[in-house]
């Protein structure tokens, strides 16, 4: 099971990622990121505290949402990662990839 959410604090506007992003929730994850960068200017934040693990899939994905942004000048940032999904995210090399901060405070302050 896995839920999306849309947040909004300090006038930013980030998503919140719930449950598991595996080869079943993965296509709809990929659909509500695309649509929330679609939809956001600058830097999009996604809220990883809520996340309880991710397969290679939910990596695809973050990746292609990644290179896209980056052709705009624009990055995804990452923020609450739990010890175990960081984990995943040290193991493939993604944390050389992505800007990944402890929380959304941290991860607003770097928008600033």
């Amino acid at each position: 099971m896995m839920e999306i959410t849309i947040a909004e604090t300090g006038g930013v506007r980030f998503a919140d990622v719930f449950g598991r992003i595996d080869s079943k929730t993965a296509p709809e994850a990929e659909k509500i990121l695309r649509t929330f960068a679609e939809e956001q200017e600058g830097n999009v934040i996604v809220n990883c505290s809520g996340l309880e693990y991710i397969s290679s899939g939910g990596l695809r994905i973050l990746l292609v949402l990644e290179k896209e942004l980056k052709g705009s000048g624009r990055h995804v940032i990452l923020c609450g990662l739990r010890t175990d999904v960081e984990k995943i995210f040290r193991l493939t090399g993604f944390t050389s990839i992505f800007t990944i901060e402890k929380n959304v405070t941290d991860a607003i302050s770097h928008l600033r």
